[in-house]
Protein backbone atom coordinates (compact mmCIF):
# COMPACT_ATOMS: atom_id res chain seq x y z
CA UNK A 1 0.00 0.00 0.00
CA UNK A 2 1.08 3.34 -1.07
CA UNK A 3 0.70 5.96 1.03
CA UNK A 4 0.51 9.71 0.98
CA UNK A 5 0.57 11.99 3.84
CA UNK A 6 -0.06 15.61 4.19
CA UNK A 7 0.17 18.41 7.22
CA UNK A 8 0.58 21.97 7.13
CA UNK A 9 1.63 22.68 10.96
CA UNK A 10 3.05 19.00 11.79
CA UNK A 11 3.79 19.87 15.26
CA UNK A 12 2.59 18.98 18.31
CA UNK A 13 -0.08 16.53 19.07
CA UNK A 14 0.29 15.83 14.81
CA UNK A 15 4.02 15.24 14.98
CA UNK A 16 3.52 12.42 17.90
CA UNK A 17 0.87 11.26 16.59
CA UNK A 18 3.15 9.97 13.61
CA UNK A 19 5.00 8.63 15.33
CA UNK A 20 2.98 6.55 17.81
CA UNK A 21 0.85 5.51 14.43
CA UNK A 22 2.83 4.67 11.72
CA UNK A 23 5.38 3.81 13.92
CA UNK A 24 3.67 0.45 14.72
CA UNK A 25 4.22 -2.98 13.19
CA UNK A 26 1.07 -3.32 11.08
CA UNK A 27 2.46 -0.26 8.72
CA UNK A 28 5.71 -2.32 8.32
CA UNK A 29 5.15 -3.14 4.94
CA UNK A 30 3.36 0.51 3.52
CA UNK A 31 5.03 3.01 1.56
CA UNK A 32 4.27 6.49 3.43
CA UNK A 33 4.74 9.40 2.17
CA UNK A 34 4.69 12.75 3.94
CA UNK A 35 4.20 16.40 2.63
CA UNK A 36 5.00 18.95 4.90
CA UNK A 37 7.30 21.80 5.57
CA UNK A 38 10.56 20.16 6.95
CA UNK A 39 11.22 22.29 10.25
CA UNK A 40 13.07 19.69 12.21
CA UNK A 41 10.53 17.32 11.10
CA UNK A 42 13.04 14.87 9.04
CA UNK A 43 15.34 14.46 11.79
CA UNK A 44 12.17 13.79 13.98
CA UNK A 45 11.24 11.29 11.02
CA UNK A 46 14.72 9.59 11.10
CA UNK A 47 15.07 9.46 14.90
CA UNK A 48 11.62 8.74 16.57
CA UNK A 49 10.09 6.16 13.99
CA UNK A 50 11.44 3.27 12.23
CA UNK A 51 14.49 3.62 9.60
CA UNK A 52 12.31 4.62 6.57
CA UNK A 53 9.12 4.18 7.65
CA UNK A 54 7.86 8.00 6.24
CA UNK A 55 9.20 9.83 3.75
CA UNK A 56 9.16 13.45 4.08
CA UNK A 57 8.91 15.40 0.92
CA UNK A 58 9.16 19.09 2.36
CA UNK A 59 7.25 22.16 1.58
CA UNK A 60 6.69 25.69 3.00
CA UNK A 61 3.66 26.07 4.87
CA UNK A 62 1.45 27.72 2.33
CA UNK A 63 -1.41 26.60 0.34
CA UNK A 64 -0.03 26.98 -2.80
CA UNK A 65 3.34 25.01 -2.42
CA UNK A 66 1.24 22.04 -0.76
CA UNK A 67 -1.30 22.09 -3.74
CA UNK A 68 1.36 22.49 -6.24
CA UNK A 69 3.38 19.29 -4.29
CA UNK A 70 0.41 17.19 -4.21
CA UNK A 71 -0.38 17.84 -7.67
CA UNK A 72 3.12 16.69 -9.08
CA UNK A 73 3.14 13.30 -6.69
CA UNK A 74 -0.06 12.29 -8.30
CA UNK A 75 0.78 12.42 -11.65
CA UNK A 76 3.64 9.96 -10.70
CA UNK A 77 0.43 7.94 -9.99
CA UNK A 78 0.50 4.61 -7.52
CA UNK A 79 -0.67 6.48 -4.67
CA UNK A 80 -4.02 4.02 -3.07
CA UNK A 81 -5.11 6.76 -0.98
CA UNK A 82 -4.37 10.53 0.28
CA UNK A 83 -4.36 11.03 4.70
CA UNK A 84 -4.47 14.62 5.56
CA UNK A 85 -4.03 15.83 8.80
CA UNK A 86 -5.39 19.16 10.31
CA UNK A 87 -8.44 21.61 8.58
CA UNK A 88 -6.18 23.65 6.76
CA UNK A 89 -4.15 21.13 5.17
CA UNK A 90 -7.19 18.66 4.41
CA UNK A 91 -8.76 21.77 3.21
CA UNK A 92 -5.98 22.66 0.25
CA UNK A 93 -5.68 19.07 -0.27
CA UNK A 94 -9.51 18.53 -1.11
CA UNK A 95 -9.09 21.67 -3.85
CA UNK A 96 -7.18 19.28 -5.62
CA UNK A 97 -8.74 16.06 -4.90
CA UNK A 98 -12.17 16.06 -5.33
CA UNK A 99 -12.82 15.49 -8.82
CA UNK A 100 -10.23 12.47 -8.74
CA UNK A 101 -10.77 8.95 -8.12
CA UNK A 102 -8.21 8.34 -5.22
CA UNK A 103 -9.46 8.09 -1.71
CA UNK A 104 -9.21 10.94 0.08
CA UNK A 105 -9.28 10.96 4.28
CA UNK A 106 -9.03 13.63 6.66
CA UNK A 107 -8.16 13.93 10.25
CA UNK A 108 -9.43 16.28 12.50
CA UNK A 109 -6.99 16.95 15.30
CA UNK A 110 -8.59 19.97 16.46
CA UNK A 111 -12.47 20.83 17.53
CA UNK A 112 -15.05 23.57 16.52
CA UNK A 113 -15.79 26.71 19.36
CA UNK A 114 -18.37 29.05 19.77
CA UNK A 115 -16.72 31.78 18.38
CA UNK A 116 -15.20 29.16 15.46
CA UNK A 117 -18.12 30.77 13.06
CA UNK A 118 -18.97 33.96 14.54
CA UNK A 119 -19.67 36.84 11.85
CA UNK A 120 -19.77 37.06 8.05
CA UNK A 121 -15.96 35.60 7.87
CA UNK A 122 -17.20 32.95 9.87
CA UNK A 123 -20.42 32.23 7.77
CA UNK A 124 -18.46 31.99 5.15
CA UNK A 125 -15.82 29.55 6.55
CA UNK A 126 -18.65 27.87 7.89
CA UNK A 127 -19.67 27.01 4.37
CA UNK A 128 -15.81 26.14 2.95
CA UNK A 129 -15.92 23.13 6.16
CA UNK A 130 -19.21 22.01 5.45
CA UNK A 131 -18.21 21.43 1.49
CA UNK A 132 -14.81 20.25 2.98
CA UNK A 133 -16.54 17.71 5.65
CA UNK A 134 -19.09 16.61 3.39
CA UNK A 135 -17.04 16.18 -0.34
CA UNK A 136 -13.36 13.92 1.37
CA UNK A 137 -14.11 10.30 1.34
CA UNK A 138 -13.87 9.75 5.16
CA UNK A 139 -13.58 12.41 7.78
CA UNK A 140 -11.55 10.62 10.77
CA UNK A 141 -12.37 11.93 14.48
CA UNK A 142 -9.59 11.43 17.47
CA UNK A 143 -12.37 10.68 20.14
CA UNK A 144 -16.40 10.24 20.74
CA UNK A 145 -16.47 13.62 22.22
CA UNK A 146 -14.45 15.36 18.91
CA UNK A 147 -17.13 13.09 16.39
CA UNK A 148 -20.21 14.39 19.00
CA UNK A 149 -18.33 18.28 18.61
CA UNK A 150 -18.36 18.05 14.74
CA UNK A 151 -21.88 17.02 14.77
CA UNK A 152 -23.26 20.07 16.93
CA UNK A 153 -21.82 22.10 14.53
CA UNK A 154 -22.68 20.44 11.03
CA UNK A 155 -25.32 17.99 12.16
CA UNK A 156 -26.65 17.27 8.29
CA UNK A 157 -23.54 15.30 7.32
CA UNK A 158 -24.29 11.84 7.81
CA UNK A 159 -23.53 9.36 10.53
CA UNK A 160 -21.54 7.24 8.58
CA UNK A 161 -19.21 10.37 6.80
CA UNK A 162 -17.38 10.67 10.42
CA UNK A 163 -15.76 7.65 11.60
CA UNK A 164 -14.09 7.77 14.98
CA UNK A 165 -10.54 6.02 15.55
CA UNK A 166 -9.25 7.21 19.27
CA UNK A 167 -5.98 8.09 19.21
CA UNK A 168 -3.33 5.74 21.07
CA UNK A 169 0.35 5.81 22.13
CA UNK A 170 3.27 3.81 22.54
CA UNK A 171 2.01 2.48 26.14
CA UNK A 172 5.31 -0.07 26.00
CA UNK A 173 7.86 3.14 25.27
CA UNK A 174 6.15 4.63 28.49
CA UNK A 175 6.02 1.53 30.66
CA UNK A 176 9.48 0.69 30.35
CA UNK A 177 10.97 4.27 30.99
CA UNK A 178 13.34 5.62 33.59
CA UNK A 179 12.51 8.54 35.83
CA UNK A 180 15.31 11.48 35.65
CA UNK A 181 16.57 12.49 38.94
CA UNK A 182 14.97 16.02 38.38
CA UNK A 183 15.74 17.26 41.99
CA UNK A 184 19.50 16.05 42.27
CA UNK A 185 19.98 17.87 38.33
CA UNK A 186 18.53 21.11 39.71
CA UNK A 187 19.53 20.98 43.33
CA UNK A 188 16.40 21.68 44.61
CA UNK A 189 15.81 19.31 47.48
CA UNK A 190 12.60 17.79 48.56
CA UNK A 191 10.34 20.54 47.03
CA UNK A 192 7.39 18.90 45.26
CA UNK A 193 7.76 19.17 41.64
CA UNK A 194 4.89 19.99 38.66
CA UNK A 195 4.85 19.43 35.60
CA UNK A 196 3.44 21.47 32.95
CA UNK A 197 4.03 19.85 29.11
CA UNK A 198 1.76 21.76 26.83
CA UNK A 199 2.88 25.19 25.06
CA UNK A 200 2.38 28.57 25.98
CA UNK A 201 -0.87 29.07 24.55
CA UNK A 202 -4.04 30.25 25.38
CA UNK A 203 -5.89 26.24 24.91
CA UNK A 204 -3.57 24.81 27.53
CA UNK A 205 -4.23 26.79 30.28
CA UNK A 206 -0.98 27.48 31.79
CA UNK A 207 -1.68 30.82 33.41
CA UNK A 208 -4.63 28.95 35.21
CA UNK A 209 -1.30 27.83 36.76
CA UNK A 210 -0.19 30.66 37.85
CA UNK A 211 -3.28 31.55 39.59
CA UNK A 212 -3.35 28.39 41.43
CA UNK A 213 -0.05 28.64 42.66
CA UNK A 214 -0.21 32.24 43.51
CA UNK A 215 -3.07 30.87 45.76
CA UNK A 216 -0.86 28.09 47.44
CA UNK A 217 2.12 30.17 47.78
CA UNK A 218 -0.28 32.51 50.43
CA UNK A 219 -1.45 29.20 52.14
CA UNK A 220 1.54 26.60 51.73
CA UNK A 221 4.14 26.57 54.49
CA UNK A 222 7.48 27.56 53.07
CA UNK A 223 9.06 24.39 53.09
CA UNK A 224 6.55 22.41 50.90
CA UNK A 225 5.64 25.23 48.31
CA UNK A 226 5.75 23.70 45.05
CA UNK A 227 7.87 24.18 41.71
CA UNK A 228 6.59 24.06 38.63
CA UNK A 229 8.62 22.61 35.98
CA UNK A 230 7.46 23.40 32.31
CA UNK A 231 9.47 21.88 29.01
CA UNK A 232 9.76 23.41 25.64
CA UNK A 233 9.60 26.94 24.58
CA UNK A 234 7.86 29.19 21.88
CA UNK A 235 4.06 30.15 22.18
CA UNK A 236 3.34 32.90 24.82
CA UNK A 237 6.15 32.39 26.95
CA UNK A 238 7.76 35.76 27.21
CA UNK A 239 4.48 36.95 28.29
CA UNK A 240 3.56 33.94 30.99
CA UNK A 241 7.00 34.16 32.62
CA UNK A 242 6.44 38.36 32.39
CA UNK A 243 3.59 37.52 34.33
CA UNK A 244 4.95 35.20 36.77
CA UNK A 245 8.09 37.77 37.34
CA UNK A 246 5.15 40.50 38.43
CA UNK A 247 3.48 38.67 40.58
CA UNK A 248 6.72 38.06 42.53
CA UNK A 249 6.41 33.97 41.78
CA UNK A 250 10.05 33.40 40.09
CA UNK A 251 10.98 30.86 42.87
CA UNK A 252 8.30 28.90 41.79
CA UNK A 253 8.58 28.83 38.36
CA UNK A 254 11.89 26.78 36.33
CA UNK A 255 12.16 26.98 32.51
CA UNK A 256 13.48 23.46 30.75
CA UNK A 257 14.46 22.86 27.66
CA UNK A 258 11.75 20.08 25.38
CA UNK A 259 12.81 16.96 25.39
CA UNK A 260 12.17 13.69 23.48
CA UNK A 261 12.43 11.14 26.50
CA UNK A 262 9.24 11.82 27.76
CA UNK A 263 9.01 9.03 29.92
CA UNK A 264 11.92 10.12 32.02
CA UNK A 265 10.56 13.35 32.55
CA UNK A 266 7.22 12.58 33.28
CA UNK A 267 8.57 9.86 35.82
CA UNK A 268 10.85 12.57 37.37
CA UNK A 269 7.98 15.03 38.63
CA UNK A 270 5.20 14.84 41.22
CA UNK A 271 2.33 15.51 39.80
CA UNK A 272 1.53 16.73 35.81
CA UNK A 273 -1.13 19.35 35.55
CA UNK A 274 -2.99 20.07 32.39
CA UNK A 275 -5.67 22.41 32.50
CA UNK A 276 -6.93 22.86 28.90
CA UNK A 277 -9.56 24.72 27.59
CA UNK A 278 -10.25 21.98 25.16
CA UNK A 279 -8.83 19.50 23.09
CA UNK A 280 -9.80 16.81 20.29
CA UNK A 281 -7.92 13.82 22.31
CA UNK A 282 -4.64 14.44 23.82
CA UNK A 283 -1.72 12.19 24.05
CA UNK A 284 -0.14 13.61 27.20
CA UNK A 285 -2.36 12.45 29.98
CA UNK A 286 -2.23 8.74 28.14
CA UNK A 287 1.06 9.46 28.23
CA UNK A 288 1.28 10.19 32.41
CA UNK A 289 -1.18 7.81 32.85
CA UNK A 290 0.86 5.14 31.47
CA UNK A 291 4.10 5.93 33.81
CA UNK A 292 1.43 5.82 36.65
CA UNK A 293 2.31 9.26 37.64
CA UNK A 294 -0.27 11.93 39.16
CA UNK A 295 -2.31 14.29 36.39
CA UNK A 296 -5.03 16.75 36.97
CA UNK A 297 -6.72 17.91 34.11
CA UNK A 298 -9.84 19.74 33.11
CA UNK A 299 -13.70 18.63 32.11
CA UNK A 300 -12.94 20.64 28.71
CA UNK A 301 -13.74 18.93 25.76
CA UNK A 302 -11.78 15.78 24.49
CA UNK A 303 -9.93 15.96 27.58
CA UNK A 304 -12.35 14.79 30.03
CA UNK A 305 -13.14 12.03 27.83
CA UNK A 306 -9.34 10.24 28.15
CA UNK A 307 -9.46 11.18 32.38
CA UNK A 308 -13.04 9.17 32.41
CA UNK A 309 -12.63 6.20 35.17
CA UNK A 310 -8.73 6.75 35.89
CA UNK A 311 -7.85 7.90 39.58
CA UNK A 312 -7.08 11.81 37.93
CA UNK A 313 -8.86 14.73 39.66
CA UNK A 314 -11.11 16.84 36.83
CA UNK A 315 -11.39 20.46 37.58
CA UNK A 316 -13.79 22.70 36.37
CA UNK A 317 -11.85 24.77 32.96
CA UNK A 318 -10.89 28.29 34.65
CA UNK A 319 -10.97 27.53 37.90
CA UNK A 320 -7.93 28.35 39.71
CA UNK A 321 -9.04 28.00 43.12
CA UNK A 322 -9.99 24.28 42.63
CA UNK A 323 -6.82 23.77 40.90
CA UNK A 324 -4.81 25.31 43.34
CA UNK A 325 -7.00 22.38 45.86
CA UNK A 326 -6.64 19.57 43.76
CA UNK A 327 -2.71 20.30 43.85
CA UNK A 328 -2.49 20.25 47.38
CA UNK A 329 -4.69 17.38 47.77
CA UNK A 330 -3.09 15.33 45.29
CA UNK A 331 0.12 15.88 46.63
CA UNK A 332 -0.54 14.73 49.63
CA UNK A 333 -2.07 11.47 48.68
CA UNK A 334 1.00 10.59 46.44
CA UNK A 335 0.68 7.85 43.34
CA UNK A 336 -0.69 4.79 44.82
CA UNK A 337 -4.36 4.52 42.94
CA UNK A 338 -2.18 5.49 40.01
CA UNK A 339 0.58 3.30 39.74
CA UNK A 340 -2.61 1.01 41.00
CA UNK A 341 -4.41 2.62 37.28
CA UNK A 342 -0.92 1.53 35.29
CA UNK A 343 -1.88 -1.45 33.58
CA UNK A 344 -5.34 -0.45 32.70
CA UNK A 345 -3.78 2.29 31.02
CA UNK A 346 -0.70 0.89 28.97
CA UNK A 347 -4.08 -1.57 27.55
CA UNK A 348 -6.38 1.11 26.65
CA UNK A 349 -4.09 3.47 25.50
CA UNK A 350 -1.98 1.53 23.18
CA UNK A 351 -1.35 2.48 19.54
CA UNK A 352 -1.95 -0.46 18.44
CA UNK A 353 -5.27 -0.51 18.96
CA UNK A 354 -5.46 3.02 16.44
CA UNK A 355 -3.15 1.65 14.09
CA UNK A 356 -4.83 -1.60 13.25
CA UNK A 357 -8.02 -0.04 12.91
CA UNK A 358 -6.43 2.77 10.75
CA UNK A 359 -4.96 0.11 8.66
CA UNK A 360 -7.77 -1.51 8.09
CA UNK A 361 -9.91 1.55 7.03
CA UNK A 362 -6.80 2.06 4.56
CA UNK A 363 -7.61 -1.08 3.29
CA UNK A 364 -10.92 -0.99 2.80
CA UNK A 365 -11.46 1.80 1.29
CA UNK A 366 -8.04 1.68 -1.06
CA UNK A 367 -9.59 -1.49 -2.08
CA UNK A 368 -7.84 -4.06 -0.02
CA UNK A 369 -4.36 -3.77 -1.77
CA UNK A 370 -2.05 -6.79 -1.38
CA UNK A 371 1.03 -5.12 -0.25
CA UNK A 372 0.29 -3.60 2.61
Amino acid sequence: MKILLVARWPVGGIKTYFRYIYGCEVFKNAEIFLIAPEDGLADFLNTQLPQGRITLLPVAGDGASIKARLKAELAKGNYDLVHSHGFSASFFVQQVMWLKKIPHLMTAHDVFLPNTFTGFSGFLKKLAMRWLLGSVSKVLSVSDDARNNIFEYFPRLPAEQVKNITNGIDTDFFAKGVARNLRAELDIGDRPIIGFFGRFMAQKGFRQIVQAIEILVNKTPASAKPLVLTFGWGGFIREDFALIESKGLSDYFMQLPGTNDMPAAIRGVDLVVMPSRWEACPLLPMEVLSCGVPIIGTNCVGLREVLAGTPAKVIPVGDAEKLAAAIAEQLQEGNTKFIEYQPAALKRFSAENHAQALHDLYRDIAGNPANV
